[in-house]
């Protein structure tokens, strides 16, 4: 908890709560059963793994506050209320926006942000196995 309190405070942000616990509990990572799918009426993403914070758990994995730094305050590409915390199988994040805990996705090719659900529990409501997505 303290780690995340120093990380918050160098970029500048509060995390929500809500990503605080999963980080606190799994620090993200791959998902046991390989990529998932994020699907919903409208969108079908895949989804490579969940950012760790910090410390990635593997070499070449990278970590949320990497990629917040990297693609909002270096690049500027992404705002600075999106925090991401996956992404999907072309690196593009996933993101949640910080005042309220709505997930969207971030097309870095077309730099539109597109809305998927009102929280995380919702989005991840909508993960399914690739076999259950694709059959």
């Amino acid at each position: 908890a303290d780690e995340l309190s120093d990380i918050e405070a160098a970029l500048g942000i509060t995390f929500p709560d809500v990503l605080k616990s999963l980080w606190l509990v799994s620090n993200g990572g791959m998902l046991e059963e390989g990529r998932r799918v994020y699907q919903s009426e409208q969108y079908e993403n895949d989804i490579k793994y969940f950012l760790p914070v910090l410390r990635a758990k593997k070499p070449g994995l990278l970590t949320a506050d990497d990629y917040y730094r990297t693609l909002v305050l270096e690049k500027k590409i992404l705002s600075a209320n999106l925090l991401p915390f996956a992404i999907d199988g072309g690196g593009f994040p996933f993101c949640m926006r910080m005042e309220d805990g709505a997930v969207y996705f971030a097309s870095l090719e077309s730099q539109k942000n597109i809305f998927l659900e009102q929280d995380l529990h919702s989005f991840i409501s909508n993960v399914i196995t690739e076999d259950e997505a694709w059959g």
